[in-house]
């Protein structure tokens, strides 16, 4: 069986009036609007490089007047993908370098396998990080004992962890405590798990695509505190 491998960019989802007119979104269902929105105005085509216009004028805006900030949810366990995600990002936002990074691990895993395979998605972050590409780097919903485990493991430490509320309602003390101790950001969010559920997925790519990642960025102008860019990337499998 042959995989043909597909990217499909939303472009600035900012610029979709579509997508203003639904305002109150949580990122799956905006996420899902704007694949909508995306196919509906492109054709397929090849399925490679598919978007919605220009993300960011780099022409326009100086470097260092941008703030880019990645959150990039993994599907698979491979090391690649996640190398693959990051080049396509910087790609997309004309820029080597990213100021906050966050991963997530596809929860399907066994619970076991988790920090194993989180070490080896790490290795590649710090290599990053030593290479200036990355400027600070963290994960999203792990639990107070591997998040623990990974920062005595690892040589670049996480400085951001991110938790859903609501999933836990309530931030554990001891990852509170441990946080404090170890100037880590603490930050809560609401995405949902999946980012992508597989019926959304079947829909728009049909039932023999497969999710590789799901990278979503957003660029702040510092000077202006305003949100000038927001995006998703996403990567899939289609199986002949």
């Amino acid at each position: 069986m042959l995989s043909d491998k597909y990217m499909y960019r939303t472009g600035n989802i900012l610029s979709l009036n579509e997508l203003k007119k639904k305002a109150g979104l949580n990122s799956g269902d905006e996420l899902i609007e704007a694949i909508k929105i995306t196919l509906e105005e492109k054709s397929k085509g090849d399925g490679v490089n598919i978007s919605n216009g220009e993300d960011i004028n780099p022409e326009n805006v100086d470097r260092k007047e941008m703030k880019i900030t990645v959150k990039i949810f993994l599907a698979k366990s491979d090391s690649k993908s996640l190398e693959e995600a990051v080049t396509q990002v910087c790609e997309v936002l004309k820029s080597d370098i990213i100021e906050s990074l966050v991963i997530v691990l596809n929860k399907n895993e066994n619970t076991e396998d988790i920090l194993p395979s989180l070490q080896r998605f790490w290795t590649v972050l710090e290599e990053y990080f030593k290479k200036g590409k990355l400027m600070s780097i963290g994960v999203s919903d792990m639990d107070t004992e591997k998040f623990i485990q990974l920062f005595n493991w690892a040589n670049v430490k996480p400085n951001i962890i991110q938790i859903n509320l609501a999933t836990c309602c309530v931030v554990p003390p001891a990852l509170q405590e441990f946080t404090k101790q170890n100037d880590i950001q603490l930050l809560t969010h609401s995405d949902p798990d999946p980012i992508l559920p597989k019926e959304s997925l079947a829909e728009f790519f049909g039932d023999n695509a497969e999710l590789n990642w799901v990278a979503r960025y957003q660029v702040h102008l510092r000077c202006r505190g305003v949100l000038s860019s927001k995006g998703y990337l996403i990567r899939v499998d289609r199986s002949t």
